[in-house]
């Protein structure tokens, strides 16, 4: 079915990218970005960075395990490294949306709470584990990742997701969620991350990525 592309999609990239992220730099006010030539922008939300510098080169690293997924915007809370960010992704095979945006989402929350859904997630985790393993010369593996659909309102599929990272320094246990959303016809999705224990909960992360979602705009509207 249909909303089974993007589900696949969607999850890969939650999994891909809970790999720490170096310090950004202050990011400007607003962040323009292109989804299937698309022009759409972003606030950047305050207290957070856009990567600059010799973090530039890094983030560009970890979105290159994305073998799935474009990385449109890479948020680190300014002065952190790798502890609290958000990616804002979109297939690499562009999926326009052919329904309006609440048809879509209610299929996709519905797909999700199948056995065909979760096998696909399940699939979709194990891949990406495997390409951030191979991308990394298995320094860096992710491990015991527990996805969850976790709800759905007027503007967000949200799944969650908790998982070891582990590299040259230890394991670190990440906590994610995730926005699928439709903008302006285009499927998107926006991920929210931040290290386990640290005081950011998974009710904090669920109103990020919502909130981001809401302010992303086609350029001009």
């Amino acid at each position: 079915m249909i909303g089974m592309r993007y589900v696949a999609l969607a999850f890969a990239a939650l999994a891909l990218a809970a790999v720490p992220v170096a310090a950004a730099a202050q990011g400007e006010a607003v962040h323009r970005f292109t989804v299937s030539g698309k022009a759409f922008t972003v606030p950047v939300p305050q207290g957070y960075c856009l990567p600059s510098g010799g973090t530039v080169a890094l983030a560009a690293k970890v979105a290159s395990l994305d073998t799935m997924n474009l990385t449109h915007a890479n948020l680190d809370r300014c002065g952190t490294f790798g502890e609290d960010y958000v990616h804002i992704k979109s297939p690499r095979r562009p999926q326009p949306v052919p329904m309006p945006r609440a048809q879509f989402l209610a299929l996709l929350a519905r797909e999700l709470q199948t056995a065909n859904g979760q096998k696909l997630v399940d699939d979709a985790i194990e891949n990406a584990g495997r390409d951030v393993a191979k991308g990394t010369n298995n320094e860096v593996q992710l491990d015991n990742a527990v996805p969850r659909f976790v709800g759905q309102d007027d503007n967000c599929v949200y799944m969650a997701l908790v998982s070891d990272v582990v590299g040259a320094l230890g394991a670190i246990k990440i906590r994610g969620v995730i926005c699928m959303t439709v903008v302006g016809g285009e499927f998107m999705n926006v991920n929210a991350y931040a290290i386990e224990g640290r005081g950011t909960t998974e009710a904090q992360l669920k109103a990020r990525v919502r909130a981001i979602a809401l302010s992303i705009a086609a350029a001009g509207a």
